[in-house]
């Protein structure tokens, strides 16, 4: 709402953030030009064709998520998105980054709080939607609860440190499949490349399996469309 007078800007976070180092931002980011950006992509992806799995978060998780997946010996084939903008949804900025991953088969969305009390309720259905042909959402976290939390500081340590390892469980499968498409797709170039001595085989470590080259062309609506109202 646009006013006539100034107000403070309060903020509201939990006081673990206050001092961690990987929660800061540039001044840079936050100069004359900038802008707030309601969908963050993962900086640490280096190649978007080895990401398997792409996990979906909204606030503070995310630390605790990028900080395995730095540890994890399969974290490069996984793609950490942070969603820091519910309503209106963000679908045009969320396809743009998600879509980039043409070979991710296991989207996730990842949260601390209760199935039916986060935000996975109100976002599945709308990520659903960006998603390519036969893939549906999952989800990684606390199942369905009365109350927030369990109010008892050691159970809640063992459900967070069970919900994160969930995350990544099942990335050896996901990592497997990958290599045996492009094993399969390394021999058919062979086979093409033997009747033309001027073909060239392309790198294993870029390739793209035939089964996803197209997995996003049958929703190409939400990249043009903006932001749900």
């Amino acid at each position: 709402v646009k006013r006539n007078f100034r107000k403070p800007l309060i903020v509201a976070g939990p006081k673990t953030m206050l001092r961690l180092a990987s929660a800061t931002s540039l001044l840079s980011e936050m100069g004359p030009g900038t802008a707030f950006q309601p969908v963050l992509d993962d900086p640490t992806v280096s190649d978007a064709h080895m990401v398997q799995r792409v996990m979906m978060v909204s606030g503070k998780l995310y630390y605790d998520l990028a900080k395995i997946k730095s540890e994890h010996p399969l974290g490069e084939h996984v793609a950490i998105v942070r969603v820091e903008e519910l309503s209106p949804f963000p679908r045009k900025e969320l396809y743009r980054v998600i879509s980039r991953y043409a070979n991710a088969t296991d989207f996730v969305w990842v949260q601390e709080e209760p199935r039916n009390a986060g935000a996975y309720s109100f976002a599945a259905p709308r990520i659903n939607k960006l998603l390519p042909e036969h893939v549906e959402l999952r989800y990684a976290g606390r199942p369905e609860h009365a109350a927030t939390c369990s109010g008892i500081e050691t159970q809640q340590a063992a459900e967070h440190a069970q919900l994160t390892s969930e995350a990544f469980d099942g990335l050896r499968g996901l990592v497997a499949h990958l290599v045996i498409d492009n094993i399969q797709h390394a021999h058919s170039e062979v086979s093409s490349s033997s009747a033309s001595v001027s073909a060239k085989k392309p790198s294993t470590s870029t390739m793209i399996p035939a089964s996803s080259q197209h997995r996003w062309s049958s929703q190409p609506m939400y990249a043009a469309q903006s932001s749900e109202q």
